[in-house]
């Protein structure tokens, strides 16, 4: 999920020591002033759980390679404002990933990076507009829920700690790097505060192979997820800070947990799920520097996000990430960044409730209730270009259920830009 702020690093003033390749023989910054900015990042997660599972000490890697063009329109053509986005993602590694190779029965994966298939993707292909003294910002094209909305910070391995969680539950919302057509408005009422609202295409044939490449639209659109975000980015005892409020809905729905289409429990009297017709769900993002050193972004942090999703319809029905990082905690290592976060996915009571049945009628089934955790990391920024993050995870109560061990999983993850 780390492409979703590429384009962002690549608005700041160009700067060379930032990439392995350095300027190019002076390409690069040719490029960047007349309005083209290239990006080249590549990613790798590999780790073991250490304990836990039934079978321990499994291995797996998964790895992802970013290809980004950030094109500048007004320098370009003259066209005030405007600028267009384009960006595609390659996921490679292991078939398998670490939860299924150790049958942890983690509710969500140790290596964020895996999924979507091992394929070459368009993870986006936009046009942007600005008005009005850049208080209008209208985007139109093909991007992910996660690139536009509950964006988060994405320090950590896991999951359930990096980037935007709802498409993390919620199987109508895509996060990166699938990229359907949106089109995104954002209003900056002041220095502080903005509104941003959303259309998003759900079709699940994006998810598809045969569909990666394509630049056009992919046949068997079934609705729009419609979200809203209110954001506030205040300077609190002149540190700064990121709180967002979203909500979304969407006129898909999907299959009910517990009633089957004639309204009766499913675990009782099997038949077809019944069909919702749409479904709702909020977050919200918590991000505020507590202390520093001299002015600087140094210090200590604290972060957290929540989920608030459907529960006929979402196996997890609330999520809630709550940790502490400290940027330049020693002397000469003023990049780096120390943290711990503790994690908390409760299972859908709809969920549990029709797992109580099937306990009554004589089957042999787990209860899913809640999975806890905490997560440690150390983010190493040994040049501009190139960092690396060892991490240990801790999982109590994997999916939710007793039935499984308590899992230890080590991770290290490596960030290199071209």
């Amino acid at each position: 999920m780390l492409g979703s702020s590429l384009f962002a690093a690549n608005a700041d003033e160009f700067n060379a020591d930032n990439y392995l390749t350095g300027d190019l023989g002076g390409l690069r910054s040719q490029l960047h002033d007349k309005g083209v900015d290239l990006q080249l990042m590549y990613t790798f997660e590999t780790g073991t759980n250490i304990k836990g599972g039934q079978s321990e000490h499994e291995y797996s890697y998964a790895d992802q390679t970013i290809f980004g063009v950030d094109t500048d329109l007004e320098k370009l053509f003259d066209l005030s404002g405007a600028s267009f986005h384009m960006q595609f993602v390659n996921r490679g590694g292991q078939s398998e990933s670490l939860a299924t190779k150790g049958e942890t029965g983690q509710l969500l994966q140790s290596l964020e990076v895996y999924g979507r298939g091992r394929t070459t993707r368009i993870s986006a292909f936009y046009y942007q507009q600005k008005l009005f003294d850049d208080k209008l910002d209208i985007k139109l094209g093909r991007m992910g829920f996660s690139s536009q909305f509950a964006a988060f910070r994405c320090e950590m391995a896991y999951l359930g700690g990096c980037s935007s969680q709802p498409g993390n539950f919620n199987n109508t919302i895509y996060n990166f790097p699938i990229a359907p057509w949106a089109a995104v408005v954002n209003y900056q009422f002041n220095d502080d505060w903005y509104l941003r609202v959303g259309a998003i295409q759900m079709n699940p044939n994006w998810l598809s192979h045969g569909q990666r490449l394509n630049f056009l639209n992919a046949s068997g659109t079934e609705g729009v997820t419609l979200p809203v975000e209110l954001g506030w980015n205040p300077t609190i005892n002149n540190l700064p800070g990121t709180y967002k409020l979203g909500f979304w809905h969407d006129n898909v729905g999907g299959d009910d947990l517990y009633f089957n289409e004639d309204g009766q429990p499913l675990a009782l009297n099997g038949g077809e799920a019944k069909r919702n017709n749409s479904r709702n769900g909020g977050y919200f993002v918590v991000d505020q520097q507590l202390t520093t050193e001299d002015g600087s972004d140094q210090g200590l942090s604290i972060f957290s996000m929540g989920t608030f999703n459907d529960r006929d319809m979402t196996t997890v029905d609330r999520s809630l990430i709550v940790g502490l990082s400290y940027k330049g905690l020693f002397d000469g290592r003023d990049d780096d960044n120390l943290g711990v976060a503790a994690h908390y996915l409760h299972v859908s009571q709809r969920l549990a409730d029709g797992e109580r049945l099937q306990i009554r009628n004589g089957q042999l089934v787990d209860v899913q209730n809640d999975e806890w955790g905490v997560t440690a990391y150390y983010t190493m920024q040994v040049t501009p270009y190139f960092k690396l993050h060892p991490e240990l995870q801790f999982m109590g109560n994997p999916g939710g259920t007793s039935a499984n061990s308590d899992v230890w999983a080590a991770v290290i993850r490596g960030d290199l830009t071209f």
